[in-house]
């Protein structure tokens, strides 16, 4: 009985990830990115009081974020036309891309082992942050009219 329960749990697996619609995903990660940076960007501008344990709870899953963030599973060929802001550039530059996103991910691990104690300390950590996702949004994403 047991075996059976794993191999239909298996198949469920493999079904939903056959059925995965990687713009979706994607887009549904990049809004999730949003929400906790601009949580981590309040506390930046005064907006809310710094609280270091919760500041460092948003950059562990800022961190878990990037970590699910995978390029090759999330930019396939083909996943480049419908409801996306990816630009061609993705899959012109696959390996700039994902170097990019590297980065982003390296700088993320950063902020939280050195796990800002003051406001200060955060901002310089989100300004490497920002800058970072500066870089992939002015040349690997369209802007929408």
């Amino acid at each position: 009985m047991r075996k059976l329960v794993i191999a239909i749990s298996m198949l469920a697996v493999t079904v939903s990830a056959a059925f995965a619609d990687p713009i979706l995903d994607r887009q549904a990660l990049m809004k999730e990115r949003g929400k906790l940076v601009g949580g981590l960007s309040k506390v930046v501008k005064g907006e809310e009081p710094f609280d270091a344990a919760a500041v460092l709870t948003q950059l562990q899953a800022l961190q878990a974020n990037a970590e699910k963030f995978g390029v090759e599973a999330l930019f396939p060929k083909g996943s480049d036309t419908g409801d996306t802001t990816a630009a061609p550039k993705i899959w012109e530059d696959m390996a700039g891309f994902k170097a990019a996103e590297d980065k982003y991910l390296a700088d993320v691990k950063a902020a939280v082992a050195a796990a800002p104690a003051d406001v200060d300390a955060l901002k310089a950590q989100i300004g490497v942050l920002g800058s970072d996702c500066g870089t992939c949004h002015q040349g690997y994403r369209v802007k929408k009219g």
